[in-house]
């Protein structure tokens, strides 16, 4: 009986851990809510391979990701659509043959998107990531910072509903600005390159003398501020 709780535990130990990683909070893929048109993120970003700046084209100079406006996506399932009368519209990709094919989805859901561009609408996306108005994440300086978006969105490019995948606590985001959290190679040099905390802490300060040691020893991985108005102003 010992040893059955001692697996139990060790089992229950492990799953914290991993979910530790992403904070208390995050969902889990069953928890992604339906969406007006079925937009598989693994289709487009997955096996279309198309960068997610492509979509969401302020990330990088804009505190907002921005949603992708309906004439985008309809610049590529409607060819000439921003020359010719939207109540005109006629879907061309998927191909009008696909539901001969069987693919009856594609087709249909992409209609769908064709129906809001004859109206003129926008589309009422579902929002996932939801900050409090008392916070701000601006996501144009971390992604200049060379982050990628998967660290914090998760492997978007392998999902066909799209989750909350990190917790957005602020435990979560003091531990990424302390360099708690681990990033790849990648993003490591680029933020070792980038960031105006460390450029500031660990080079120009010492190069004129202040004796940063007391702060080196308490946060040697530090990459950003974790000072109150650095989110909250």
């Amino acid at each position: 009986m010992t040893r059955v709780l001692s697996v139990a535990g060790i089992a229950v130990f492990t799953a914290v851990m991993f979910s530790g990683c992403r904070g208390p909070g995050e969902q889990d893929p069953g928890d992604a809510p339906d969406q007006p048109i079925a937009f598989y993120h693994s289709v487009h970003a997955g096996q279309n391979q198309i960068p997610c700046m492509y979509c969401h084209y302020t990330a990088d100079r804009s505190v907002d990701a921005g949603i992708p406006s309906v004439r985008l996506c309809v610049g590529c399932h409607v060819p000439g659509s921003a020359v010719g009368a939207p109540e005109q519209a006629q879907l061309a990709f998927p191909a009008r043959d696909r539901p001969s094919k069987g693919d009856t989805l594609w087709n249909a859901e992409a209609n769908k998107l064709v129906g809001y561009w004859k109206r003129q609408e926008s589309v009422p996306w579902v929002r996932i990531y939801k900050l409090p108005e008392h916070v701000r994440f601006p996501h144009n300086m971390h992604v200049r910072s060379g982050l990628q978006c998967q660290t914090c969105h998760g492997p978007v490019e392998e999902m066909e509903k799209v989750y909350r995948f990190s917790s957005l606590q602020m435990g979560w985001c003091i531990d990424c600005h302390r360099g708690d959290t681990e990033l790849s190679a990648q993003e490591q040099a680029a933020v070792e390159q980038n960031s105006t905390f460390i450029q500031q802490f660990r080079r120009q300060l010492p190069a004129a003398g202040e004796d940063m040691s007391g702060w080196k020893a308490t946060f040697p991985n530090q990459r950003a501020s974790i000072d109150c108005t650095v989110c909250h102003y």
